[in-house]
């Protein structure tokens, strides 16, 4: 019966999952971008092509031409970076350096690639979908957990006890 309550958790946990993280990469034709350095400081220009009323999660990372396994994700960004509506208008990451970070960047041939997903909300009646399964889930474990402690007492005629006696 464990089983069955861990395949039910399972498929919960599965449903959320699909319903929920609904993210949708945009390719990287739709997204135009230079930098700038400045004292401390490297400024990300980007344009990106999409609905403006639509939220997008933006990432930014530096790469390096020359070499195809070199990945730099900035530690410390502000500005149109994270959730936000930047579809369709110039935005701008700025993205203070550390001393570690600053060590890593020798030779020239750098570029960054913005990452951009569409968050597609997920509709109300997926949380009340969502809230009845979980409702239902819990439930059914409890009834089928507390089942297997009904099972295993066993009656004996030791337990039973005897009729009264006639007048």
């Amino acid at each position: 019966m464990k089983c069955n309550a861990q395949l039910l958790l399972l498929f919960l946990l599965m449903f959320f999952r699909i319903s929920y993280a609904q993210e949708r990469a945009v390719g990287q034709d739709n997204i135009q971008v230079n930098f700038e350095v400045g004292d401390d400081k490297i400024y990300i220009h980007y344009f990106l092509k999409g609905d403006s009323e639509k939220e997008y999660e933006i990432k930014a990372v530096l790469r390096k031409n020359s070499d195809s396994n070199f990945e730099l994700i900035p530690s410390q960004t502000t500005g149109d970076v994270g959730k936000g509506k930047f579809a369709n208008k110039n935005a701008t990451i700025v993205w203070t350096m550390n001393k570690q970070e600053e060590d890593m960047l020798t030779g020239e041939d750098f570029y960054f690639e913005i990452i951009a997903e569409e968050i597609q909300e997920a509709s109300s009646w997926y949380w009340y979908l969502l809230g009845a399964a979980a409702l239902g889930g819990g439930a059914a474990t409890y009834l089928l957990l507390s089942k297997d402690k009904k099972d295993n007492t066993t009656t004996t005629a030791e337990n039973i006890a005897s009729p009264p006696g006639r007048p």
